[in-house]
């Protein structure tokens, strides 16, 4: 294992933050099943240039990336590619990360711990500061559109142990927030009714 390999546990309701060099492999792990990762993705050099699922999306057609395909920039530079995925998928590229504005509405208080917030807590523990987020590339996260064409929340599908890898394609910094959802979207439990914890393993 190469000494800059490294493994992070992102506990459940919050977020952390890496810096990952060019090749290196980015595997996230579902510890405990049923947990949504928001995936934040910026360029090492310059933090302006930041994961697109816009541009993604053009660039590869689909509304998500298949093993084998990279994400993109917002200046169409590749950043990552997904390299493998030994999880039942599916995975989303089109939601922003929850914050706390949507609790309130489903009545949780203004309060309540949001993928939004632990963005920025965690990048700015790396002495980051960025004036807005990237939109997330939502790892796990069960959401299809239906035939009516409108989303369908479905609850996450992953097992204890399942896990998805990328490869960095330059230096980036990285963040992997434990999605913060534990209330009932359209009656159903998205995260299995709490949040848990993620592993970022690099190297």
């Amino acid at each position: 294992m190469s000494p800059s390999s490294r493994s992070i546990v992102v506990p459940g309701y919050e977020g952390r933050a890496a810096r990952v060099p060019a090749g290196a492999a980015l595997t996230i792990t579902d510890l405990e099943g049923c947990q949504i990762g928001d995936l934040f993705v910026l360029c090492a050099a310059d933090p302006a240039e930041r994961l697109s699922p816009a541009v993604t999306r053009l660039v590869n057609f689909t509304p998500f990336p298949r093993v084998g395909e990279r994400f993109y920039s917002n200046r169409r530079r590749a950043l990552l590619l997904l390299e493998e995925d030994a999880s039942p998928g599916p995975h989303d590229m089109t939601f922003a990360p929850c914050d706390r504005e949507i609790y309130a509405e489903l009545g949780a208080g203004n309060d309540h711990p949001n993928c939004r917030d632990n963005f920025f807590k965690a990048i700015a523990a790396l002495g980051i500061a960025v004036d807005a987020h990237p939109d997330p590339v939502n790892v796990f996260q069960n959401t299809p559109i239906g035939a009516d064409g409108h989303y369908t929340i479905g609850v996450t599908q992953t097992r204890p142990g399942d896990w998805v890898r990328f490869r960095a394609e330059c230096d980036l910094v990285v963040v992997l927030t434990a999605c913060s959802v534990d209330i009932p979207f359209e009656g159903v439990q998205p995260n299995g009714g709490r949040s848990t914890p993620l592993r970022l393993d690099i190297g």
